[in-house]
């Protein structure tokens, strides 16, 4: 009890007192710590996140605030029976803005209820961050690669919401005992990993969190909010995409389609929520463009890239052009609209001067390509973004636009380097396939 009361004074200092004296927090925060340490050793799951160095940061540093709710309130929640909590996240959820559905709130009355789901709706962003890189400064973290910083914040996250407070009379049990879970920041957390083991093309790990992915928290089934239904759809096309079936295609439509009524909204949209928005369309992007690769292996052209159908090519200038849209408030992800925009040129079979262009956006800062002056975004591109135009250009643009095969091993053969240290096992054996040819003198480009 006396832990719990310092988390409460800790609570108190940030909510009720100027910025200033907001150091009183850390000294609460911590005498709480040293009380749970020393009586038992152990530390209850709804306080866990708060003796974290990631979670104290949070509390003590965070712009954070709680919100007031009308009296009676808390009585009438410790009324509630425990299998209420499903009808009552979609209670929740039909009051809060349409995309604000990370997580789940069972408590709103509860103060330390309201910062947990914080720390969790945090701790997502700060994965997507790591992707999709809307933050100058690199992750905090202990892995090297954005993705492995990703998926280790996807792992506290899964066990933050696994000790969600849940409601219990006031006089009664303690914090250990009255914890429940979040199923709506399980199913994000499972979304976002599935996401980032798709661009890692481990094909295993996507199968296995599949059915997780695939049963959607009712509290999002009945939310109006188009985003959940696009990240569902978009792993289902995914899905297809390894098991060679014939529907990637219109799951592909039915993810883009739910993609652009959320970006169509003229409500504000929070940082977390256009974080998943730029993660889905790249995925959308990848997918469409390993089905068109599927399509070139099935059917070997002769001369010239496989020429897409124009169904797939609109559905790829319809998903481009929410990237772009998106991009407009984040210019490193301006990169991917080039990779994605020379992609689709590929496609088209376009006139290669302009893809080998916009290529060289990506290439420069290795002196691949040849094309000077032309103005750069903001930022700089990513190991992976690099590799991935290395490998568009040395598979598809004519020889007169490429350095010579020795040159280009070199590259490829640093570009893996840095791939295999992300655990981007796709690109990586594609970048080891290209190698291959170019060091046994095979054609690879089109001539």
């Amino acid at each position: 009890m006396l832990a719990e009361v310092y988390v409460a004074a800790a609570l108190r200092v940030k909510t009720s007192i100027h910025r200033c004296g907001h150091f009183l927090a850390r000294f609460f925060l911590s005498s709480a710590r040293q009380v749970l340490l020393s009586h038992s050793g152990t530390v209850p799951p709804a306080l866990q996140w708060l003796c974290h160095p990631v979670g104290h940061r949070f509390f003590v540093d965070g712009d954070w605030a709680v919100k007031s709710s009308p009296p009676g309130e808390y009585l009438q929640l410790c009324q509630q029976p425990r299998h209420w909590a499903p009808h009552w996240a979609e209670r929740v959820l039909s009051r809060r803005p349409p995309l604000t559905t990370a997580s789940l709130c069972p408590l709103p009355v509860d103060p330390l209820a309201q910062v947990t789901q914080l720390f969790r709706e945090h701790l997502l962003e700060k994965a997507l961050s790591c992707v999709s890189r809307l933050e100058n400064q690199p992750p905090a973290n202990l892995g090297e690669g954005e993705f492995s910083d990703a998926l280790e914040y996807l792992h506290f996250l899964n066990s933050c919401a696994d000790a969600v407070p849940h409601p219990a009379p006031p006089i009664a049990a303690s914090l250990e005992a009255a914890t429940g879970t979040d199923p709506v920041a399980h199913w994000w957390a499972s979304v976002v990993a599935m996401g980032i083991h798709g661009l890692q093309g481990d094909d295993e790990a996507v199968e296995r969190l599949c059915p997780l992915v695939e049963s959607m928290p009712r509290a999002l089934q009945a939310s109006e909010n188009p985003l959940p239904r696009a990240a569902l759809h978009t792993f289902k096309a995914a899905r297809a995409l390894l098991g060679k079936l014939d529907s990637g295609l219109s799951q592909c439509d039915k993810a883009g389609d739910y993609l652009r009524d959320s970006l169509g909204g003229n409500f504000p949209v929070a940082p977390i929520d256009r974080a998943v928005q730029l993660l889905l369309c790249d995925l959308l992007l990848i997918t469409r463009t390993r089905l068109w690769q599927q399509q070139m292996q099935a059917h070997p052209p002769l001369g010239a890239p496989y020429q897409a159908s124009a169904l797939e090519l609109r559905g790829f200038q319809q998903d481009l052009s929410s990237l772009r849209r998106l991009a407009q408030a984040d210019g490193p992800a301006m990169h991917r609209v080039f990779l994605h925009e020379a992609t689709a040129r590929l496609m088209a079979r376009a006139s290669p001067t302009r893809t080998h262009q916009l290529l060289d956006r990506s290439l420069r800062r290795r002196g691949a390509l040849t094309t000077k002056g032309a103005s750069e975004p903001d930022g700089r591109p990513t190991s992976r973004e690099q590799a991935e135009a290395l490998l568009l250009a040395c598979s598809y643009l004519p020889p007169a636009f490429l350095l010579g095969p020795g040159q280009r091993v070199g590259m490829l053969a640093e570009a893996a380097r840095s791939l295999e240290k992300l655990g981007d096992k796709w690109t990586l054996h594609e970048c080891q396939q290209m190698i291959i040819k170019l060091g046994s003198g095979s054609t690879v480009t089109s001539s």
